[in-house]
């Protein structure tokens, strides 16, 4: 039994029962997935162990905030036979790719 909220649990352990205040470029794990309902923690349930998001939280809000990452519509494989064809392929992916906000429109 510990009578302190902040101690170490043997050497690999450290226990906060208090505030944690977490700087800038700091790497947090163990907190809860985001929901819904409750904001979660640093890390994104992952696919494998280097699969993580990244999390900016918002100092006046204490909020987290995931960047967006868009989806560009699919381009099928092209099946040109000559170079317009090829071109006219290219444009198609280009224009995919800017519709879904992955490169800036043409000016």
């Amino acid at each position: 039994m510990y009578i302190a909220k902040n101690h170490t649990d043997g050497a690999d352990k450290w226990v906060i029962g208090g505030t944690l205040e977490i700087e800038s470029g700091a790497i947090v794990i163990g907190l809860p997935i985001a929901t819904d309902t409750n904001s979660g923690g640093i890390i994104a349930e992952a696919k494998g162990e280097s699969d993580t998001v990244e999390v900016k939280i918002d100092s006046t809000t204490g909020k987290g905030y995931v960047p967006t990452y868009y989806i560009a519509a699919n381009q099928a494989d092209s099946t040109a036979i000559d170079v317009a064809g090829l071109l006219a392929d290219f444009n198609a992916l280009l224009a995919k790719l800017k519709a879904a906000g992955l490169m800036v429109a043409d000016a």
